[in-house]
């Protein structure tokens, strides 16, 4: 019966997402490609200040108009849209060689570690942190910016690997290690919930073309998913032989080299409009993407 349960719990959600989608507005950008102009001002003038819808339609009205084909995946081979895959791409495979899989999939082991031998238990910690983490971005994403989150999220994940790594490695009270690590644990989480985690997600789209968006998401969640795969295939057996220590060294390391690639390539995007964005990419003037 449990399994029963368990299944029915998981469907609760994607039933809330269909009832919330029935008040989901139409992308203003689709309404415009139809033709239906009227209706895209209607639906900008409600997400946007009286004194920007002018601009954004005007915006909207420009891209469609120079969006006359649908994009191939040979379009990621040139400018500017190689440029997106290539930073989306990244970015996942950064993510997942920075850890957070390896530390979901086996943190039950490290509260183990401390007493805490119920899975369901140490899950929910888990949980909660990684929920508190969200609540956290979705106060900050459009406060901080995107590129901010993402850089000090990945310094955080960094110093929290870094914490563990200090916590098994070197000689101190057993219960201070065991302290450290639960703290590391939960902090890699909770900092990887306040950027590295949602940014990605939202920064990729927002980064792409309307021609190449579905193209561009498609070749940066293959490469999540393949490094998805590698990550739970090798951890452990790399834990077996070079030690936690080491692996975990790693993912710190991985995760300091996020965040100067984070601070070097990408382009903030924190209020502004999608077209806005799509035009400053396909311009060839470096100021304009900052």
């Amino acid at each position: 019966m449990m399994w029963r349960t368990m299944l029915y719990a998981a469907c609760v959600p994607g039933i809330l997402i269909v009832a919330g989608m029935q008040f989901a507005v139409e992308s203003p950008r689709w309404l415009a490609k139809v033709g239906r102009f009227d209706d895209a001002r209607k639906v900008v003038e409600s997400l946007w200040e009286p004194s920007e819808v002018e601009k954004s339609m005007e915006e909207i009205k420009a891209v469609v108009l120079n969006d006359d084909s649908r994009g191939s995946w040979s379009d990621l081979l040139v400018e500017p849209h190689n440029r997106v895959a290539l930073i989306g791409g990244s970015l996942f495979f950064l993510q997942q060689f920075a850890g957070i899989n390896g530390v979901l999939y086996f943190s039950s082991l490290t509260f183990r570690d401390v007493g805490i031998s119920s899975g369901a238990l140490a899950s929910l910690y888990v949980g909660i942190t990684n929920f508190g983490g969200a609540l956290v971005a979705s106060n900050l994403m459009d406060k901080q910016g995107r590129k901010k989150l993402l850089i000090g999220s990945y310094l955080g994940m960094a110093f929290a690997m870094f914490l563990i790594v200090y916590g098994i490695s070197f000689p101190l009270d057993e219960g201070v290690a065991h302290s450290l690590s639960i703290a590391g644990t939960l902090l890699y989480i909770f900092t990887f919930a306040i950027g590295a985690g949602p940014v990605t997600g939202i920064i990729i789209p927002e980064l792409s073309s309307a021609r190449t968006r579905s193209k561009v998401m498609g070749f940066s969640f293959t490469v999540h998913w393949i490094c998805n795969f590698l990550v739970g295939l090798f951890f452990l057996e790399l834990v077996h032989k070079f030690g936690v220590g080491a692996v975990y060294a790693g993912f710190g390391g991985v995760s300091l080299l996020t965040a100067l690639f984070a601070y070097n390539f990408i382009v903030e995007t924190k209020g502004r409009s999608l077209e806005e964005i799509e035009m400053s990419m396909s311009s060839a003037t470096p100021g304009k993407q900052e």
